[in-house]
């Protein structure tokens, strides 16, 4: 099964997302999307497929990732979002999906740390790092520095994107084979005067492709690295995120920025402090709650809690983290909660969807643990519980009569001015 995409999208997010074909009508006419070619074997070992627990990895991938070192996987927040450990596993190192018995090494997932500031209407900050249960010994990737990126601007060279993403703008034709093409890295306020969306592009992502379009990355790629060779070592400047369609003209990609987020927020994440950052209620009429916080120090530096405050509605009923954590020490923090207290006056956000004559509200209510520790990295854990509900109402609908040439022109027409992540929809291959 493809995964879809989370629920808290925009409404033209949303739309663009069902209306993936109509791009083709007004973009180049191109039957390859990323138009590139099948990676070889062994390229790029560290190359990992983001795959829905339980399924196979033809079946189960939905984004893509970079091995980045020890229990480490760096992919894309909006891949990851509204995600508990348990939905997905990795497998790093894979180059065909549909040969997993022999190539890659499946880990299963201990923690997800999206970046805080990631903002699901505009994919900024769109980032996160995939903690495995066990450390591996795979070739990783070498994360560029900030400074690395910001010299690219000088001589636009051209960027390595790969995955196992669409490569067709009119079907969903997605490879077992990796695929990989090359595209130009483009300065930022060429990529901001496109306007629109493009116009926030932020220091936080860069952009690459062609004004012309006819090569990019696409539905199935969002997670995977962007890379740069340096003098003959490859090293990741990016990660999918999005764009407006695929391969489109005056349309370019956009890539979180790793290297704005390297030696900072990536450092901080992969330090060692192993901790739950988000847990998920939907839909949930449970009047109390019993959660369980266990903290784990993977780090050489043992570190005490000095602090732990609660928000409303969270009482500790449990604590074993009252001495010294050292290295491979374990530890849990236990709360009951009184939900309706909690959901009283916490976080709160809002979104709608529309589809046909039916809006979907989604509503994500959520409050944060903050635990104080005296580590040199990992100072402040956020621990957040998520409590999202979802209403439907049926909207009147007008429609005109149009051939049906017509409706996919106008539709195609909108999609311009719509985006959409680079993550696969649900039931490609179902």
């Amino acid at each position: 099964m493809k995964n879809s995409l989370y629920g808290n999208v925009s409404v033209s997010v949303a739309l663009c997302v069902s209306l993936t074909p109509a791009f083709a009508s007004a973009g180049p006419d191109t039957s390859r999307i990323i138009n590139g070619t099948q990676a070889a074997k062994g390229d790029w070992p560290f190359m990992t497929a983001v795959i829905s627990e339980g399924s196979d990895a033809y079946q189960g991938q939905f984004c893509g990732a970079s091995f980045i070192g020890g229990r480490y996987v760096l992919t894309a927040s909006h891949c990851v979002n509204k995600m508990s450990p348990d939905d997905i596993e990795v497998s790093v190192g894979i180059h065909d999906l549909s040969n997993e018995d022999t190539e890659g090494q499946r880990v299963g997932v201990q923690a997800i740390y999206m970046h805080e500031d990631y903002n699901a209407n505009t994919f900024s900050n769109d980032i996160a790092i995939i903690e495995l249960k066990q450390e591996l010994t795979s070739t990783s990737v070498e994360l560029a520095t900030n400074s690395l990126v910001d010299s690219l601007e000088a001589s636009n060279p051209d960027l390595t994107v790969m995955g196992w993403g669409n490569l067709s703008t009119t079907t969903n034709d997605y490879p077992n084979i990796l695929y990989q093409v090359d595209v130009p890295y483009v300065d930022r306020s060429t990529c901001q005067n496109i306007g629109g969306s493009y116009s926030t592009v932020g220091e936080d992502a860069i952009c690459a492709g062609y004004a012309e379009g006819g090569k990019d990355s696409c539905q199935g790629d969002s997670g995977g690295p962007l890379l740069y060779n340096d003098n003959g070592t490859y090293k990741q400047v990016g990660i999918v995120s999005w764009g407006i369609g695929c391969a489109q003209s005056n349309a370019y990609g956009v890539y979180a920025n790793a290297g704005y987020f390297n030696q900072g927020w990536i450092t901080e994440k992969t330090d060692g402090v192993s901790y739950t950052q988000n847990k998920y209620y939907t839909n949930s009429d449970a009047t109390q709650l019993t959660l369980q916080f266990p903290l784990r120090n993977y780090s050489s530096e043992s570190f005490d809690i000095t602090n732990i405050a609660l928000p409303a509605g969270f009482t500790l009923t449990g604590n074993t983290c009252t001495s010294e954590l050292a290295q491979d020490d374990t530890c849990q923090l236990t709360v009951q909660v009184d939900v309706a207290t909690a959901t009283a006056s916490p976080t709160s956000s809002s979104t709608s969807t529309t589809s046909g004559s039916t809006t979907v509200t989604t509503t994500t209510k959520r409050s944060t643990i903050t635990v104080t520790t005296d580590h040199s990295q990992s100072s402040e854990l956020k621990m957040n519980t998520s409590f999202i509900t979802t209403s439907s109402s049926d909207t009147t609908t007008t429609t005109s009569t149009k051939s049906s040439s017509g409706a996919s022109l106008g539709l195609g027409l909108f999609a311009i001015f719509a985006y959409m992540s680079r993550r696969k929809k649900a039931l490609d291959h179902a």
